[in-house]
């Protein structure tokens, strides 16, 4: 899992590669390596997320990744861009979840270029 969250520290960035469909083990292995992740980072980073190819899980799954939008919250992020293609399902099972309990902002774009405009942008 450890592939599926790189550090971007030139840019105070972390990408997060869902894909597929997640099993407990899974999941739980990509919130370690993203809180990993998140103690390399300062105060004010940024994320983003591919979840073009993101099934939603289980709702044990699904709690694993709540908790990690609540590891970015307690981290310091500033906000996060979500791409999803053409396949917004993932993404918005994300989203929800995250706007659930965070207070950091939040989109989805369809392309990867758009996501970093807008990460490196001052708009909310």
């Amino acid at each position: 899992m450890s592939n599926l969250v790189r550090v971007d520290s030139a840019n105070n960035r972390i990408r997060i590669y869902f894909k597929g469909f997640f099993s407990l083990e899974d999941a739980e292995a990509l919130r370690q390596a993203y809180s990993d992740a998140i103690a390399k980072m300062s105060d004010g980073f940024t994320v983003i997320t591919f979840a073009e190819g993101y099934m939603p899980g289980t709702p044990e799954v699904q709690e694993i990744i709540a908790s990690m939008t609540q590891l970015a919250e307690l981290g310091g992020c500033a906000k996060v861009a979500r791409v999803v293609g053409g396949n917004p399902l993932g993404g918005y099972q994300i989203d929800r979840l995250a706007k659930t309990d965070t207070s950091y902002p939040s989109q989805h774009f369809k392309t990867e270029e758009e996501a970093i405009e807008y990460l490196d942008s001052d708009e909310e």
